[in-house]
């Protein structure tokens, strides 16, 4: 793992800077700059790069017209990834190895404004509480504003005011017909895909400038809420996770088999219902719609498409092509967490948070919990494993040992 340079603009355009931690680095045209580069608007000794435990300070030497970072004049400035370095003519990029700096800034910071600086139109979402849209009266928001959509409590009037989450999708999704369109077709393609433990969709459409999803309403939380209670109260019962592997294995399973990868198996994607205890995978019908070119560029891909604590290493290095195997690790992750209160992988910055997923080994789950019968635990560990071909290579294969497991303990597999 490493830190880079790209340079975008300039006479270097496509050479990349490897930066070396602890080392003073200049960058300009001098035989004795660390970064030489041929710009002959950059000045000998332009500018110096450091890098100290992940932090890079940038200071400028008093090259021929200033440093800019972002398009402001620095005099000295820690970057962060995504910042564009300006020196004569060349532009430089910040960003980590091989890892996206889509994902990577998405991650930092889940406000950021999209590619180019311009802020999305959520606002004029978040504006439609209270107001009708279509046939939907819009109460209050259930989950507040993420990067590309808000999600809304809403009754339904045409279906008897059926209660329904329904997930608004910001303007600039709908000012490309083609794509609206596209999103509207799979949208309705996906609609009579029915099992109980995803979240149903009832609609999909758009009036005025909105695109808008539908779906049944599960009155409960999230397990990101119950994850979060475990890490206050203490370690759940291994039972809880089982019956949760259980549950969205199936979900997984049915979805696989209708050739429709989720790509974002996160303990916030699964609701559970308060009274039942019935945990549903929710979004797999949006992951699906949002492939098309402007949804990637109006969705931030570390945002939509996974958590980075719940990634799975491929993903980590930027694999579009993913399959079956990468939901199974997002769900061995989430039985972690449940069985642990906190995700397999974790580091005090985004460069070790990365590279401990690609490279080191979860911490057995009985370290934290000995309740936990070893095979649970091995079926937990295997769905973790690094290489994709040493995890679990289907959900049925998953569930044929999760009912062995439960059987062996005396659990049943939930009805």
């Amino acid at each position: 793992m490493s830190w880079q340079l790209n340079i975008i603009g300039g006479p270097d355009s496509g050479k990349t800077l490897t930066l070396q931690p602890g080392a003073d680095m200049m960058v300009g045209r001098g035989e004795k700059s660390f970064y030489r580069l041929s710009d002959p608007r950059v000045s000998r000794s332009h500018c110096q790069i450091t890098m100290e435990n992940d932090i890079v300070t940038l200071s400028c030497h008093g090259g021929s017209g200033g440093t800019r970072v972002n398009g402001k004049t620095i005099t000295t400035q820690l970057l962060k990834l995504g910042d564009v370095i300006q020196i004569g003519d060349t532009q430089l990029r910040l960003q980590m190895g091989d890892f996206p700096v889509s994902v990577a800034m998405g991650a930092l910071d889940p406000n950021a404004p999209k590619a180019g600086g311009q802020k999305t139109s959520l606002a004029e979402v978040e504006a439609l509480a209270g107001k009708k849209i279509g046939r939907f009266e819009i109460g209050p928001m259930i989950v507040g504003r993420g990067n590309s959509s808000v999600v809304f409590f809403a009754n339904d009037t045409e279906h008897g005011n059926r209660p329904v989450a329904l997930k608004v999708l910001k303007p600039e999704f709908a000012e490309d017909e083609e794509e609206k369109e596209r999103f509207i077709r799979a949208m309705k393609t996906m609609m009579p895909l029915r099992h109980p433990n995803l979240v149903a969709l009832h609609g999909a459409g758009k009036n005025g400038p909105f695109c808008w999803v539908a779906m049944e309403y599960i009155a409960g939380e999230t397990l990101t809420e119950v994850i979060k209670r475990i890490g206050v109260a203490g370690m759940l019962d291994w039972k809880h996770a089982f019956r949760v592997g259980a549950e969205i294995g199936r979900a997984l399973d049915y979805a696989h088999s209708q050739n429709v990868i989720h790509r974002n198996v996160t303990p916030d994607k699964i609701l559970q219902d308060a009274t039942s205890k019935t945990c549903k995978l929710g979004d797999l019908m949006l992951a699906k719609a949002l492939e098309g070119p402007m949804a990637k560029q109006i969705t931030r891909p570390g945002q939509i498409l996974g958590d980075v604590r719940y990634m799975s290493p491929e993903r980590t290095r930027g694999v579009t092509e993913l399959d079956a195997r990468a939901d199974l690790y997002g769900l061995g992750a989430t039985l972690y967490a449940l069985l642990t209160g906190h995700p397999p992988f974790e580091g005090d910055t985004l460069v070790e948070q990365i590279a401990k997923i690609r490279q080191n080994d979860p911490v057995k789950p009985t370290k934290y919990q000995m309740s936990i019968p070893s095979a649970f635990e091995g079926l937990v560990l295997k769905l973790l494993a690094k290489k994709p071909e040493d995890r679990y290579q289907t959900a049925a294969d998953m569930l044929k040992d999760l009912e062995r497991i439960g059987k062996f303990n005396g659990v049943k597999m939930p009805g």
